[in-house]
């Protein structure tokens, strides 16, 4: 089979590009044929919005390539016409507007709102598939009727448990949206003395803060295996990789209960806190480093039994073959 995947960048940092090129990878491990369209695939640059021209490239493209399936991330499928379409959302717009509402300028939050329209219309005609029961709300409110959820799964050639000391310092890895992300959050808890290597393109000016700048994701495995644990206190996630990365990689994990989080405190409470709670996050800190070892099983547990790489696999090529 010939397969395209349609998405903003590809070769751009973010949890999108990493799923779109393991999804790349299980395909072509399969043996179809697959592309990957982006901004950097244009022979110009876009005039209008990139969602719209990327999928009007595609349909100029697949007239000579004649794709069997194709894959939209979000909104990209707005322009996308064919009749084997899989539109994948990982997060939402209202969801993401509303969450920080509060936290953000008015125009911020009605310029996300705006983009709940367009995510519909790219719904429209297609396959939608989600990657959590939280993303599942959202999408509704915004008008999207889901049909499938797959747990997302990262890569394992990439991210794995191995042997290593373990270091006095957590680790935080996240786009640098500053309430979105909870970065003011990692600001206060740094303020009361958590030492974090923040792997970001945004700077926390701390004396506990080591800024790393960003950092390949083969070289992040072995700071997730030595981190004693690692913080990721955002406000909205529909699921996110780096959560993932983190427990595959048998470390264990501080977030809140949204994106992965929201499943996550049913199975493990510890490893969840209110964003706004900053003396919850202190105190299961506390309780997770001083047996690090023991919530360490619990994350690689809980990664094996809901992430499987082998069911991840399954379901995405099981879902390409009979679409």
């Amino acid at each position: 089979m010939k397969i395209a995947i349609v998405t903003n960048k590809v070769h751009s940092v973010g949890g999108v590009q990493n799923s779109s090129k393991l999804l790349s990878k299980i395909f072509k491990e399969r043996g179809h044929e697959t592309t990957i369209i982006g901004e950097e695939s244009l022979p110009v640059k876009a005039q209008k919005d990139l969602e719209i021209a990327v999928g009007e490239y595609f349909n100029q493209k697949n007239k000579s390539e004649n794709f069997d399936v194709v894959l939209c991330n979000g909104e990209c499928g707005y322009s996308v016409e064919h009749p084997k379409a899989v539109n994948v959302f990982r997060g939402n717009y209202y969801g993401y507007a509303m969450a920080v509402r509060d936290l953000v300028e008015h125009e911020v939050t009605e310029e996300r709102l705006q983009k709940v329209n367009m995510q519909k219309i790219s719904a429209e005609g297609k396959y939608i598939v989600t990657i959590s029961e939280f993303a599942v709300k959202g999408l509704n409110d915004s008008g999207i009727k889901v049909d499938k959820i797959i747990r997302n799964c990262i890569d394992m050639d990439i991210f794995y448990q191995i042997n290593t000391e373990i270091s006095d310092s957590a680790i935080a890895s996240s786009r640098g949206m500053w309430y979105e992300k909870g970065f003011d959050i990692l600001e206060k808890l740094a303020g009361k003395g958590i030492k974090t290597k923040l792997f970001s393109d945004l700077i926390i000016d701390s004396p506990n803060i080591l800024n790393m700048g960003f950092f390949a994701n083969g070289d992040l495995c072995e700071e997730y295996n030595k981190a004693q644990i690692f913080l990721n206190p955002t406000r909205f996630e529909g699921g996110g990789l780096t959560t993932l990365e983190a427990m595959a990689c048998g470390c264990p994990v501080l977030t809140t209960p949204t994106g992965y989080g929201f499943d996550i405190k049913d199975c493990i409470p510890n490893f969840v806190a209110e964003p706004d709670n900053i003396n919850e996050f202190l105190e299961k800190h506390v309780l997770i480093t001083n047996e690090r070892e023991r919530y360490s099983k619990q994350a690689l547990d809980y990664f094996w039994t809901f992430h499987n790489p082998e069911k991840f696999k399954r379901e995405w090529i099981d879902l390409i073959e009979n679409i």
